[in-house]
């Protein structure tokens, strides 16, 4: 009993549940992960945009373009997830579940992050209207064209491609890795500080959304809190997926700067410009307005109040 006990070596902080001694990566290596992380990405994400390029399908200045955003989100980021997964599987060789790719109740908890992302796209885009930042252009335009519909759906089955790989990366990746070494508040801090200097570049280094930036490091605190409370990471893929798809494509705003062309499915929203920017988000869109400020740190407060039972 005592030789068994001896070989058991502590595992600091695993947020996806107990896998054993694997995911303690070397220190140095773990310190550094981060980097590897988006090293691969950009590889990996290099590699799935070629043909595209090659073939035509993306050209340079037309990334509002649907077909072109589709490819984008579909192959671009899909390669990244999949380098990602393959790296931890075999360069570090820990487990895909440690990175919280669980199988349990997945598809329960995928749906209930999709609906929780709804529900805080529309309570921030309907707060911002009531005070006045938004006006509404046209009510459900997207139904005049089958054409629109067939790709707003097909978008959406590329969001979740997008939104699952960044979340692979930063909170499956990065954070697992480091929290096993550093523990949990390193790896929420470290993962969420990337996650916005990822987006730092989107409407040009000349033009940054100070309060943007903030609440994208908000939202990755808010994002790894709500997987380390699921123990999952399909929740937060599921949030992720719904917050853009519903942004961009149902109330026609920009997304970390971002826009389709495409009519918006619900309600098309124009943003006032004799409005403060901090109530709207101005061109960065409501990422960048201290509504979701707020709503993101109530989020983050109650996921951090203790859940009530046996093991909380």
């Amino acid at each position: 009993m005592t030789d068994k006990v001896k070989k058991i070596r502590p595992i600091k902080a695993q947020p996806f549940g107990d896998y054993g001694p694997a995911p303690r990566l070397h220190p140095v290596y773990a310190a550094l992960v981060v980097v590897v992380a988006v090293f691969v990405m950009v590889i990996a994400q290099g590699m799935g945009m070629m043909p595209g390029v090659l073939l035509g399908i993306i050209e340079q200045g037309d990334g509002n373009n649907p077909n072109a955003m589709l490819y984008l989100l579909v192959f671009g980021f899909g390669m990244a997830a999949i380098a990602s997964m393959l790296w931890v599987r075999f360069v570090e060789n820990r487990p895909i579940a440690s990175m919280g790719l669980r199988k349990e109740a997945a598809l329960s908890r995928f749906m209930r992050g999709l609906l929780l992302g709804f529900a805080f796209n529309a309570i921030a885009v309907f707060v911002i209207f009531a005070l006045g930042g938004y006006e509404i252009v046209a009510i459900t335009p997207a139904l005049q064209s089958s054409t629109a519909l067939v790709m707003i759906g097909l978008l959406f089955l590329g969001f979740i491609v997008q939104g699952s790989s960044e979340e692979i990366l930063m909170r499956g990746w990065v954070m697992s890795a480091m929290a096993a070494r550093f523990g949990l508040v390193i790896a929420i801090a470290v993962n969420s500080s990337v996650f916005a200097l990822l987006h730092i570049g989107n409407e040009g280094l000349d033009h940054i959304n100070w309060i943007a930036m903030a609440n994208i490091v908000l939202v990755g605190v808010f994002l790894s809190l709500y997987a380390i409370r699921e123990t999952s990471l399909l929740g937060v893929c599921g949030f992720h997926a719904a917050w853009n798809w519903l942004m961009s494509l149902g109330f026609g705003l920009e997304v970390s700067g971002q826009t389709v062309d495409l009519p918006a499915l619900l309600v098309d929203f124009d943003t006032k410009t004799d409005v403060v920017d901090w109530l709207t988000g101005s061109t960065f869109g409501p990422e960048g307005s201290i509504v979701v400020s707020i709503l993101l740190f109530a989020g983050c407060l109650w996921f951090l109040v203790p859940k009530k039972g046996k093991g909380s």
